[in-house]
């Protein structure tokens, strides 16, 4: 990740301005995240020392639920850390997007750490594994969910039924991560740097 193609991405706030999708949801969100005091501290740790400036990307779509709802807490974790944040729309940035499939990240949001030289240190995908067990049991609960996304694409009635219903399944994943999901996620975050520096 060079200068020049960190600077592509999108500060927090013009992201969030310029969302196509669940703008109000997340503009909401960004003014309830706080990013769990002891994971900033143990983040400030696991970057120091290591080839400045460390930065953040986040590659995701503006219809990605977990992108939503996670983009209010990276925000307030990365800017406390000190560490530059950038995110991508992978329609947009097709090289990147590329890049992380080839290497297996199929889904979204990707995000990763990288140091000065453009090295990337630590990459966590999609959700933390207490939330990925609570959508699974969410969609198990609705039957409905999986058989409305494979019919939007060609049946209108089902396209705005599912846009409704996932928009119920949106804020269910908010109260999860508000009541305590959110911290998963940095801790996660904050784990994945740790590890990497100590297999370095």
């Amino acid at each position: 990740m060079d200068t020049q193609t960190f600077e592509r991405g999108y500060d927090t706030e013009t992201y969030v301005a310029n969302l196509r999708n669940y703008r109000t949801f997340v503009k909401r969100l960004m003014g309830e995240a706080s990013a769990n005091h002891d994971h900033v501290a143990a983040l400030k740790d696991a970057a120091e020392g290591l080839d400045a400036p460390v930065r953040a990307t986040m590659m995701t779509e503006d219809w990605c639920g977990d992108s939503a709802c996670n983009t209010p807490v990276l925000a307030d974790l990365f800017s406390r850390t000190g560490i530059e944040f950038r995110v991508f729309r992978g329609s947009e940035q097709t090289d990147l997007k590329q890049r992380y499939e080839s290497e297996g990240a199929t889904h979204i949001p990707v995000v990763s750490i990288w140091d000065g030289t453009g090295a990337e240190l630590a990459r966590w995908i999609e959700a933390p594994a207490s939330v990925a067990e609570k959508k699974n049991a969410w969609k198990a609960e609705h039957p409905e969910f999986t058989e409305l996304y494979e019919r939007q694409k060609t049946d209108k009635d089902a396209a705005k039924r599912f846009a409704s219903l996932y928009r119920e399944f949106l804020e269910e994943m908010a109260s999860w991560y508000k009541a305590g999901d959110w911290d998963d996620t940095t801790g996660e975050i904050v784990g994945q740097l740790r590890q990497a520096r100590q297999n370095a």
